[in-house]
């Protein structure tokens, strides 16, 4: 529960700031430090059942950049309950504006769209994710979100 805490939430560093070193300041994960992940995407130009990619791994305390890119093709619902259950969303970029809630059920595409997901990846576990009405086509990926308390075997 501690590891949790310390990578999920705070981390204190030393940073230059106008010429002097500001020491202990807070950075925010879901704020600082974003890795952005591949795109997912639905649909191509010659299939409507395309989905990639299939899996991605995340790191629990990380925060990430998520962009969700649907074809007009045809309507598209993006789905990963467990998953949403168990991250920390911090905004979803849509156009213009930005949405900011605490829980999300589906991302639904009428006529494409690339909304961006802005997230903290707090539990691990493998979730999976597709598009609802076409996972029994394949439209069917894993993400799995792995504890920061596996030591680096290269050490």
């Amino acid at each position: 529960m501690r590891s949790f805490i310390a990578a999920a939430a705070i981390a204190f560093v030393s940073v230059p700031s106008l010429g002097h070193a500001v020491k202990g300041q807070i950075l925010d994960p879901a704020i600082h430090g974003l890795i952005r992940l591949e795109p997912l995407e639905f649909g191509s130009e010659t299939d409507i059942s395309h989905m990639a990619p299939r899996e991605y791994r995340l790191k629990v305390g990380q925060g990430y950049r998520w962009k969700i890119k649907a074809s007009d093709l045809q309507e598209y619902a993006f789905t990963a309950p467990a998953f949403f259950r168990n991250i920390w969303i911090c905004k979803i970029e849509v156009e213009d504006g930005e949405i900011k809630s605490p829980t999300l059920d589906e991302i639904e595409f009428e006529q494409g769209g690339e909304p961006e997901l802005f997230f903290v990846a707090i539990r691990p576990g493998t979730y999976d994710y597709g598009s609802r009405g076409l996972m029994e086509r394949g439209m069917v990926g894993k993400i799995i979100v792995e504890s920061g308390d596996e030591e680096n075997p290269a050490n």
